[in-house]
């Protein structure tokens, strides 16, 4: 019969390997995060927020729709680019076993915003128009929910709060789609959005 406090070494010699990849991990992507972000996340605002400064990662296992029977791993690591008064950013990288580590790109609407009698964002919203997409690893004031799989943000343009943007991404078959996205491109005092994405059916 084993004593239960010699279960501790045990345990911990069982333990180590998982520790020890995680860090590895975390550690390749903030040296990835260093030349895949460039100049734009230069980490020099970490004392700005220490919490919501520090790495984050996440991980999560899943199978395919298409071979139920192959379990993967994917993990989501989420690291501190800058902040500012009202916002902070992060970046998204995660890893997956065929891909290996890499910057998580998610989708983002691009838009066109109209004004009455150009006066630019003074004058009152005439129109706004979803004009293709594009892709990004930044995002502003952002979360992720391991228990829906899902990373959400929200940014203000502007301290009033009158200007924003939201979106949703859900982690589904392998990927992060986006589901939803809102644009408050407005400038009039009042918080407003418009959706101009939604998939969330």
């Amino acid at each position: 019969m084993i004593r239960p406090l010699l279960w501790l070494p045990v345990a911990a010699l069982c333990l180590t390997p998982v520790v020890a990849q995680e860090a590895s991990l975390l550690k390749q992507a903030e040296k990835l995060h260093a030349l895949a972000a460039g100049q734009w996340c230069d980490g020099g605002w970490t004392g700005w927020d220490k919490e919501r400064a520090d790495p984050e990662q996440w991980t999560f296992s899943y199978a395919p729709s298409y071979d139920s029977e192959n379990v993967q791993d994917i993990t989501v690591i989420r690291l501190f680019c800058f902040a500012g008064a009202y916002n902070i950013t992060h970046a998204y990288y995660w890893h997956r076993e065929y891909e290996g580590l890499m910057p998580l790109s998610l989708a983002e609407p691009t838009f066109k915003a109209t004004y009455a009698d150009d006066d630019g964002l003074d004058g009152t919203l005439l129109d706004l128009k979803v004009t293709g997409m594009s892709a990004s690893h930044v995002l502003t004031n952002s979360s992720f929910d391991p228990d829906t799989l899902t990373i959400s943000s929200d940014a203000p343009w502007r301290g009033l709060g009158d200007a924003s943007s939201q979106g949703t991404w859900m982690f589904v078959d392998g990927d992060f789609t986006l589901k939803r996205f809102d644009i408050d491109a407005s400038y009039d005092g009042e918080i407003n959005p418009q959706n101009v994405v939604d998939y969330t059916e």
